[in-house]
C-alpha cells in the first residue's frame, strides 16, 4: 500500500463521517507538503534502525502555592458521551536532508451503545529547515493562528509538528462531544510553540460549548509542591477523589481556563495529573466520566484505546517504508543502533 493510497482512504474514511468533513482540505493540504519534502529523496539511500521513537519530555514553567483541596467523587446515574484523542510520532529514517518522521491520530467516540474510532494517517515528511517551516505555517494555519516565525531548534520539529497537528485533531473532535466529555493526553498547558494560547483556548470554548469540558491526563509531570511530586500526595479519603493543586497566574505558563488535580481513580492504583475545564463543575465532570467511563488502573480506556491506535507499530513502519520506496523510488538501508551493538549482549536492550 502506497503513501499516495494511504491518504485516499484516509480521505475516504474523513467522508464517510460527517463530523470529519473539515479535516479534508486540511488533509489535502499536509499530503501536498509532506509529499513535497519526500520528493527530493528521489534515488537517494535512507538509513534506518530500530530507534524510531520520538523522546517527549515535558517540562513545566508553572508556580504553585502550599495551598490543597481534596475533592471526594461519586459516580453519577448520568451516562454521557466520551471523546479520546491521541497522536504518536516516529523516526522512518536519517538522510542527508534531513530525518524523514511520520505522524499519526487517532480520534474515539464512546457512547451507551457502541464505540466508535477514527485514524488520522500516517503522514511522512522529511524534517529539513525550510520544509519544517513550510509544515508548521500550514498548520497555525489551519488552527486560524498567525505564523510570524518564531526561532526554534530544528531538534524540536517532530514535537512541534505532532502536537500541532494534535491540536487540530482535538478542536475538531471536541465539536462531536454532544453533552459530553473530551479526554486528552496531555495538559492544557499553553505558552510553548507547540501549544499556542489561541489553539488551546478555541479547544476549550468549543468543549464547553458542546459539553461538559476537557480532562487532559498526564501520566508524568515535573511539577512539585513543597520539594515532592505532586504525585506522590495522598488524601485522607478513599478513592476516587481529587486533590486540587492551586496554579499561580504569575506563571512564564499557564493552564488554559481551568485547573490542575491529582487524579486518584482507583483504589491502590496510580495518580495522573489531570488538567480540567469544565463548563459548570470540574467534579460534576469527573462523576459523569466514572458513570459513562471504564477505569483501567486509574487511568481512562478510551485514553488507553486511543494510545494503541496512533502508535505506529513495527509493521506499521515497515509498510510505510515499502508505500515510501514505491512511490518516491526511494531505497531505505537498515544499520545496526550503535546501543544495540554494544549493550544487547550484556542487557539485552
Amino acid at each position: 500500500m502506497n503513501v499516495e493510497l494511504m491518504h485516499k482512504m484516509d480521505n475516504q474514511l474523513i467522508q464517510q463521517h460527517h463530523h470529519m468533513i473539515e479535516l479534508e482540505n486540511l488533509l489535502k493540504t499536509f499530503t501536498l507538503e509532506t509529499s513535497y519534502s519526500l520528493k527530493k529523496l528521489r534515488d537517494t539511500p535512507l538509513i534506518y534502525s530500530e530507534q524510531h521513537t520520538a523522546q517527549d519530555f515535558e517540562y513545566d514553567f508553572l508556580e504553585i502555592s502550599d495551598a490543597i483541596e481534596t475533592i471526594p467523587l461519586h459516580p453519577s446515574r448520568q451516562t454521557v458521551t466520551v471523546v479520546a484523542c491521541d497522536m504518536s510520532t516516529v523516526k522512518l529514517a536519517e538522510t542527508a536532508e534531513g530525518p524523514v518522521w511520520a505522524v499519526r491520530g487517532s480520534i474515539i467516540n464512546r457512547t451507551k451503545e457502541k464505540v466508535k474510532a477514527f485514524v488520522v494517517g500516517p503522514f511522512a515528511y522529511t524534517a529539513s529547515p525550510e520544509n519544517i517551516k513550510q509544515l508548521l505555517a500550514v498548520l497555525y494555519r489551519a488552527l486560524d493562528i498567525n505564523w510570524n516565525q518564531p526561532s526554534f531548534s530544528l531538534s524540536a520539529a517532530p514535537k512541534l509538528v505532532g502536537n500541532l497537528f494534535e491540536r487540530i485533531l482535538q478542536l475538531h473532535a471536541a465539536r462531536f462531544i454532544k453533552g459530553g466529555i473530551l479526554l486528552l493526553d496531555g495538559s492544557l498547558t499553553v505558552g510553548p510553540l507547540d501549544s499556542p494560547l489561541e489553539a488551546v483556548s478555541k479547544i476549550v470554548e468549543v468543549a464547553k460549548q458542546q459539553g461538559l469540558g476537557i480532562a487532559a491526563f498526564s501520566k508524568s509531570t515535573t511539577l512539585t509542591l513543597r520539594g515532592r511530586s505532586i504525585l506522590s500526595y495522598l488524601a485522607d479519603v478513599k478513592p476516587p477523589y481529587l486533590i486540587r493543586i492551586p496554579v499561580h497566574d504569575r506563571s512564564r505558563w499557564s493552564v488554559c481556563e481551568g485547573a490542575v488535580y491529582v487524579s486518584r481513580l482507583a483504589q491502590g492504583y496510580f495518580p495522573f495529573r489531570v488538567d480540567v475545564a469544565s463548563r459548570e463543575s470540574d467534579a460534576e465532570l469527573f462523576n459523569a466520566l466514572l458513570s459513562s467511563e471504564p477505569i483501567i488502573y486509574g487511568y481512562p480506556e478510551s485514553l488507553i484505546i486511543a494510545h494503541q491506535l496512533a502508535k505506529m507499530s513495527r509493521l506499521d513502519m515497515i509498510s510505510a517504508r515499502a508505500s515510501l520506496e514505491n512511490l518516491f523510488n526511494i531505497r531505505f538501508v537498515h544499520t545496526t543502533e550503535i546501543r544495540t551493538s554494544l549493550f544487547t549482549p550484556i542487557t539485552n536492550s
